[in-house]
């Protein structure tokens, strides 16, 4: 039998999150990074192993339907959107 672990935070969670950082705003621009800082600033938060993680929805529409899901920071500034995240386990 096998175990199926998913790796939620990297080790080098501080060194992705600030070159994802900078990509987005050197994509996007100062104003659309200040938007997303501060919606990223106004989800709830949980602590895992010493991670904070961030909770956002996923809006998978099959198995168990929408769902909340913890992430990393460095996922959220990845996304295209925020409203339209998918889970792994969705895609």
């Amino acid at each position: 039998m096998s175990r199926y672990r998913v790796r939620v935070v990297g080790s080098h969670e501080d060194r992705w999150l600030r070159d994802v950082r900078e990509l987005y705003l050197e994509d996007c621009g100062p104003a659309r990074y200040a938007r997303r800082a501060a919606v990223i600033a106004a989800l709830p938060t949980v602590t895992w192993r010493g991670h904070t993680l961030y909770t956002i929805r996923c809006n998978g529409d099959f198995g168990k339907g929408p769902h909340l899901m913890n992430v990393p920071e460095s996922l959220l500034w990845s996304l295209i959107s925020l409203e339209r995240f998918l889970c792994p386990f969705h895609r």
